[in-house]
């Protein structure tokens, strides 16, 4: 399979230089699935191109696994770095704490949630999250760990969700917004053939089943007692399906 890719990036760079074009191989990286031990690097045309478990495109963390701990923990990484660099102007300043919620709304939410609603995201890892989203509430309110300040008293006093609530809300309105989009579009037909009843010969492989994103959406569909079909019919309808969202997000503020 190596050698096809090779292969094909070798006849793209020959296409490619017809109209003058190079490609940075410096770049370009292949990402081996499963993980191996195999070479680092692999020849291609007149450059070398590197064999990675893990990479980032587009500001997105993509691995092996197929999974979110790596994009969430890079997530996390991120908006750290971002609320570090704050700390001193911003949220050790005397400014207001309302204020200081509606900076860390527009600036570090923003870096922290990029993405959200595409990933299939656990519990474990949601948890992250929200822990996160504490740590971060709690500084901006000058907390100190030493006063056992629960998290439910630092998010009556802000007045914030859990992320956890924005995750699943904007992961509902995803899955809306391609049930009503063209059937001729690849993502509506691909995920329509995910939900439609699989093939009768078709056998799951051994081991244990992943999460994927449809399971995640069946989860944040428990409250409503919906099944993937029903919700697919209903998601046709912008106005039926926002309202089912708002009554989804009502049930689980209230959990």
């Amino acid at each position: 399979m190596l050698e096809v890719l090779v292969l094909r990036l070798t006849v793209k760079q020959e296409e490619a230089s017809t109209f003058g074009f190079q490609i940075n191989w410096s770049k370009t990286k292949i990402l081996q699935v499963p993980s191996s031990s195999c070479s680092s690097t692999v020849q291609v045309a007149d450059g070398h191109v590197e064999v990675v478990d893990a990479f980032v495109y587009l500001g997105c963390m993509t691995d092996s696994s197929g999974g979110s701990r790596g994009e969430v923990l890079h997530r996390i990484g991120l908006a750290r770095s971002c609320m570090n660099m704050l700390v001193r102007r911003i949220w050790k300043s005397s400014i207001r704490v309302e204020t200081k919620l509606r900076l860390y709304q527009t600036y570090i939410l923003p870096v922290l949630m990029y993405g959200c609603e595409t990933l299939a995201i656990t519990k474990y890892r949601l948890s992250h999250l929200n822990a996160f989203d504490t740590w971060a509430l709690s500084k901006i309110l000058r907390v100190p760990y030493t006063r056992h300040v629960s998290n439910a008293e630092v998010r009556r006093t802000t007045g914030c969700s859990p992320l956890s609530h924005l995750v699943t809300n904007r992961r509902l309105q995803l899955f809306g917004h391609i049930a009503r989009n063209s059937p001729r579009k690849d993502h509506h037909r691909a995920l329509a053939a995910c939900i439609r009843q699989v093939p009768p010969d078709w056998k799951r492989p051994a081991g244990r089943p992943s999460h994927t994103w449809l399971c995640a959406i069946e989860a944040d569909l428990g409250p409503l007692n919906f099944g993937l079909a029903a919700a697919w019919r209903k998601a046709t309808t912008r106005d039926e399906w926002r309202h089912l969202v708002i009554t989804a997000m009502l049930q689980r503020s209230t959990l």
